[in-house]
């Protein structure tokens, strides 16, 4: 039997794991943006971090990786009403500024979920964008998953 994680246990394992390969792990951001009036709350984990993508502001390091906690309210009207319509959540991410691209988040995303994790590789199905042929020469020539 596969060993079960807790959900306090796999955010700690993802943190730690691009703690690793240098990221500085920030912590979750309000849920209020902080000068950004195009979004009432944050409603993905990247949200908070739109100034460095911009270049408004310098990034604290040029890999981060975060647990950031998200509303969304875009069918709040069904929340109660179905198990599938929730509002809060948190987002594990990983974000490079101009540090590192597809080679390695791909060959870091396998690494996490056949190593650290332990998932079977063959019971995982990478989907690429359809015009993304960048991404699928990785997935299939480095990373050896068939067409």
């Amino acid at each position: 039997m596969k060993r079960k994680f807790g959900v306090n246990e796999l955010r700690r394992m993802y943190l730690e794991f691009f703690e690793s390969k240098e990221h500085l792990a920030m912590k979750s951001f309000s849920l209020v943006p902080h000068n950004d009036n195009s979004l009432l709350l944050i409603n993905a984990g990247m949200a908070p971090l739109k100034p460095y993508f911009t270049g408004l502001e310098i990034p604290p390091k040029r890999r981060v990786t975060t647990c950031q906690k998200c509303i969304r309210t875009g069918d709040i009207e069904n929340v109660g009403k179905t198990a599938r319509h929730l509002t809060f959540f948190e987002m594990l991410g990983n974000f490079s500024f101009g540090d590192y691209f597809k080679h390695e988040a791909i060959a870091w995303s396998w690494e996490f979920l056949t190593k650290t994790l332990g998932l079977e590789p063959d019971r995982l199905y990478p989907s690429v964008y359809g015009e993304d042929d960048e991404a699928f020469e990785i997935w299939n020539q480095e990373i050896g998953i068939p067409a």
